[in-house]
């Protein structure tokens, strides 16, 4: 048995693969483009290596695509069978216990498992960061907040990644409403480590919750030279960057942050498809042409229509649809949600029925919930469990309200449907109201 640079034993006589591991955590906290280089090369110097697995199992699912749940589940089996035969530290039973709960869909009790190995190992920066992706994909500012904060007074100024552990202090209190406290730890998390792109991102979250548009394209500007090594991520700092100059409206600035940032490499990761769909809604809502702008974001939700790993990503595919005025395959991706919502099983299931299913049908009815069938809403404020930040649920918080309200039913709505399939109608139409709502006060 070995320790990693934190002091944390390891169940590996191969100290060749540690030091690569130890890159590879560095990369989760960083969001760097080579974590999986250096994952690789870890279990290339001990193909047994169980806290490597669990890793790897844990970056699959963290992509949030149906295709990768196989891989996450035999890296799940790796770490068992490598438990079985050599035995593991606490530690790394409790990290495989809460892969297993992932590859299961059960992403709620994955975070519960994951914060009690950081209970039990506050030092653990990997694992603390692997509990902030997992309840930012839950939607749970609150226990996101509370699993950094249970731990930042063990961490020392001189260990090794307290930086990054600023950054994720810095981000659960702006999402949790402390913007003050959550500009001053950004700013010291960067002062620690000076490409916490997170830490970063928390300190945009601020200036954009404050409406402080110039600060925030200035404090983007200021760092952006340091993202050379960091994977997508960057793409979305962009998308902030744009959001800041949607705020000016300097229209201009924001096409050219979409065409040659955001859009420049035609990616179908689901982030960043969410960033570019939100943007081109956010310019149409306020009657701004985009071209055919939505054509190739279309293309890429088309082919994903079947993947159902995640709630979010799928209403972002449905915006694209709608967007690129695609109504029968944007019916037959509903109706898909429809099926998982009502068959499945899990936390993305759960979310379907409670969430997902009422906002898509508010995509396709233009919003107006007299147009709409058999939709009842509950609060708005169940949007959070949809996951992402209080910037990227914004889009669909609009439409909520905008539901709720007291609106004209929309004109075109019959000219729509009488474009789709009869099947794609009838799946839409038919939808049975569901159980539990009532519609918010």
């Amino acid at each position: 048995m070995l320790d990693d640079r934190r002091g944390i034993a390891i169940t590996t006589t191969n100290a060749a693969a540690i030091a690569p591991f130890d890159e590879a955590a560095t990369g989760l906290l960083a969001h760097r483009a080579d974590t999986a280089a250096h994952l690789d090369a870890a279990l290339k110097q001990d193909g047994q290596l169980a806290i490597a697995h669990c890793l790897s199992g844990f970056l699959h699912l963290l992509l949030g695509r149906a295709e990768l749940f196989p891989p996450a589940k035999h890296a799940w089996e790796m770490a068992l069978a490598s438990l079985a035969r050599r035995g593991a530290t606490a530690r790394e039973q409790m990290l495989t216990d809460a892969l297993g709960a992932w590859c299961a869909d059960d992403m709620e009790l994955c975070a519960d498992r994951l914060d009690e190995t950081l209970a039990a190992h506050p030092l653990d920066a990997m694992t603390a960061k692997l509990v902030q992706s997992v309840r930012f994909m839950l939607g749970d500012a609150p226990g996101m907040r509370r699993s950094i904060e249970h731990v930042l007074s063990a961490w020392t100024r001189d260990q090794p990644g307290y930086g990054y552990m600023l950054g994720c202090h810095a981000f659960a209190l702006e999402e949790t409403g402390e913007l003050d406290a959550a500009e001053r730890i950004g700013c010291q998390a960067l002062e620690h480590e000076p490409f916490d792109v997170w830490g970063c991102h928390a300190v945009a979250h601020v200036y954009e919750t404050r409406g402080d548009a110039e600060t925030g394209i200035t404090w983007i500007a200021a760092h952006a030279k340091r993202w050379n090594a960091v994977n997508n991520f960057t793409r979305h700092m962009h998308w902030h960057e744009a959001l800041f100059s949607l705020a000016r409206n300097e229209i201009d600035a924001v096409f050219d942050l979409y065409d040659h940032a955001l859009r420049q490499v035609k990616s179908d990761d689901y982030r960043d498809i969410a960033n570019a769909a939100s943007l081109l809604h956010r310019l149409e809502s306020i009657g701004v042409a985009v071209g055919t702008r939505w054509t190739e974001l279309a293309d890429l939700a088309e082919r994903r229509a079947r993947d159902n790993a995640l709630a979010f990503a799928q209403l972002h595919y449905l915006l694209c649809l709608a967007g690129d005025r695609r109504w029968d395959q944007a019916f037959e991706l509903f109706a898909a949600m429809d099926i998982k919502a009502r068959t499945g099983r899990g936390t993305q299931a759960r979310l379907l029925g409670d969430i997902a299913i009422p906002l898509g049908k508010i995509i396709l009815a233009g919003g107006n919930p007299r147009s709409i069938p058999a939709l009842n809403l509950p609060s708005c404020s169940v949007l959070a469990r949809l996951g992402g930040s209080r910037a990227q649920r914004q889009i669909f918080e609009r439409m909520w309200q905008a539901a709720t309200a007291s609106v004209k039913p929309v004109a075109n709505r019959r000219s729509m449907l009488g474009k789709t399939s009869p099947a794609a109608r009838q799946s839409f139409a038919l939808m049975p109201t569901l159980p539990g709502l009532a519609v918010a006060g």
